[in-house]
């Protein structure tokens, strides 16, 4: 191999191309999307969706109908987990959205993912000895805002985060496939987390999130995982379909599974 294997986020990092056409895969890069495509001989004849991501058939979730499809790689405790819907009436679930909104196109849904995953680097990784007013400008950047209020916020967690030496790291992996409505309009994209917290002095407050667990105690170097319901919102009216940004009341904890990560 010419690229050494990297443990980062609890996780390992092999060099995808050398590990997948030793095993016989095809591997594709497309630019546009900066997405890597594997196929396997047995690729051949099974469904993908959009995003090239194999679709399954069988050991399906309850709710497997509420879904425009159900993928391979996903398990189906992230389908079932409940509803953030504000009143059953309310409920759009996501295969009434995939075929009925124009807006809900692989172009829009691909900006959302983006923005998601671009809060939830800055979002989820903070560190003490080098958090700066260019992070709080840049959590915010991702943020639906009405006025600057919500700045003034984040520049409060931010100073924070140094006078409680807090050094945490972790990711969101928002699912395209799993975006709901409620009655507000607000959409909610179901998301899964890791997340450690390496440092703190007290233990309330570790993330810029209303709803965080202050009640619960977080174990130091311990990694965390589960899912989320990550709202976004928009105040443009009319073609709204590229303008959704992260909510400002999007939480980790208000529709949530956590648990500590298996150590294996």
């Amino acid at each position: 191999m010419d690229t050494k294997a990297i443990l980062s986020g609890g996780r390992t990092f092999v060099p995808l191309r050398f590990v997948s056409e030793v095993l016989g895969a095809k591997v594709d890069w497309d630019n546009p999307t900066d997405t890597v495509f594997i196929k396997t001989s047995e690729d051949s004849a099974a469904q993908t969706d959009q995003w090239g991501r194999l679709i399954r058939t069988t050991g399906l979730p309850k709710n497997s109908s509420d879904y425009p499809y159900i993928l391979a790689d996903v398990p189906n405790e992230m389908y079932e987990m409940g509803y953030p819907f504000s009143h059953p009436t309310d409920s759009k679930v996501s295969s009434v959205l995939y075929s009925t909104k124009p807006e809900f196109n692989k172009k829009n849904v691909d900006i959302w993912m983006g923005r998601l995953k671009a809060f939830g680097a800055l979002w989820l990784n903070v560190n003490y000895n080098t958090i700066d007013d260019v992070w709080a400008q840049a959590v915010f950047a991702t943020k639906m805002q009405n006025s600057d209020a919500e700045l003034k916020h984040i520049r409060r967690y931010a100073e924070w985060v140094k006078e409680n030496q807090i050094q945490m790291e972790g990711y969101l992996d928002p699912e395209p496939s799993m975006i709901y409505k409620d009655g507000f309009g607000n959409n909610f994209v179901r998301s899964k987390f890791r997340i450690k917290f390496v440092s703190y002095k007290a233990s309330n407050d570790l993330l810029y999130d209303e709803w965080f667990l202050n009640k619960q105690t977080f174990e130091k170097g311990v990694w965390y995982e589960g899912y989320a319901d990550i709202s976004l919102s928009t105040n443009v009216g009319g073609d709204w379909g590229s303008t959704l940004k992260v909510d400002p009341n999007a939480s980790l904890f208000r529709n949530h599974i956590i648990r500590k990560a298996d150590s294996n």
